[in-house]
């Protein structure tokens, strides 16, 4: 063997066969390397999961009764109610989401003073706006705007 090793040509094909491996570990790492760069992000559309979570929870009475609640309700009730939505909305969001929920009465174009849900919350540069209206409660006239600003942290 060491007769082999001490030939010429012998080393030569070894450090041949080192660097014909060498590139080949180059060549695939760099391919990969590329591939990975060159792959599209998902994009997110956690605004339409979150605005048919808001339409399920109409179709299912929760948006009537928190309305409701704000009108005739206790605090205790009011707190229930916006627990139930808050959890929702949570649920509909990536883990990293946030949000801030408001009601208007269309009627006095005022906001009302008990349908903040998470206003303590600083709004980011970025978010994104979704309004449902609400055209009666309880089977009554009654014109409402749910205003749902939605965010992802750290993004």
């Amino acid at each position: 063997m060491k007769a082999v090793l001490k030939s010429k040509k012998a080393q030569l094909f070894i450090i041949e066969a080192f660097i014909a491996v060498s590139v080949m570990i180059i060549m695939v790492t760099a391919l990969y390397e590329v591939q990975i760069a060159t792959q599209v992000a998902p994009e997110q559309n956690f605004q339409e999961d979150v605005f048919n979570t808001l339409r399920a929870l109409d179709k299912n009475g929760k948006l009537d009764e928190f309305l409701s609640k704000l009108n005739t309700g206790t605090i205790p009730e009011i707190s229930s109610i916006k627990g139930t939505l808050k959890q929702a909305i949570y649920g509909s969001l990536p883990d990293n989401g946030e949000f801030v929920l408001s009601c208007e009465n269309m009627t006095s174009n005022a906001i009302l003073a008990n349908s903040w849900i998470n206003e303590e919350l600083d709004l980011p540069k970025e978010i994104i706006g979704i309004d449902y209206l609400i055209i009666e409660v309880n089977g009554e006239y009654s014109p409402f705007i749910i205003h749902l600003q939605v965010w992802l942290k750290g993004v």
